[in-house]
């Protein structure tokens, strides 16, 4: 039951990372399971991904760590995004029994990923 109800959390907060993100300035691909996804932003204002993170952290304070630390090419704007920043005990609590997590729960229980995703949103679209 615990993993059940753990996996159906992360899948709902996963989908709304990446349906909040996708944008014609993010590609994204849809989460396949996990708690990590891999934006790249399609902007040329940055000559590497760690200059790109670094930037996003002082403009907005979002943590992402650079592709390159991955093994990816530093000049490919892609970043490891982790969407796990939230009480995941309280989460499940508050969530049982739940077969559809919406947006509203998402709200209520995972506010830093909803904060943070709004703001990494608006970076994007600055740069």
């Amino acid at each position: 039951k615990y993993i059940i109800d753990s996996k159906n959390i992360l899948k709902a907060v996963g989908n709304y990372v990446y349906e909040n993100l996708k944008s014609n300035k993010i590609l994204i691909n849809k989460p396949q399971g996990g708690f990590y996804l891999m934006p790249e932003f399609l902007n040329k204002s940055f000559s590497s991904s760690s200059e790109m993170c670094s930037n996003l952290l002082k403009e907005t304070g979002v943590v992402l760590l650079p592709g390159s630390d991955f093994g990816f090419d530093e000049t490919k704007m892609l970043a490891r995004l982790s969407f796990t920043h939230f009480d995941g005990q309280k989460f499940m609590n508050n969530a049982k029994n739940t077969k559809n997590i919406d947006n509203d729960l998402i709200s209520k229980f995972a506010p830093n990923i909803v904060e943070g995703i709004e703001k990494l949103k608006k970076w994007s679209e600055s740069i």
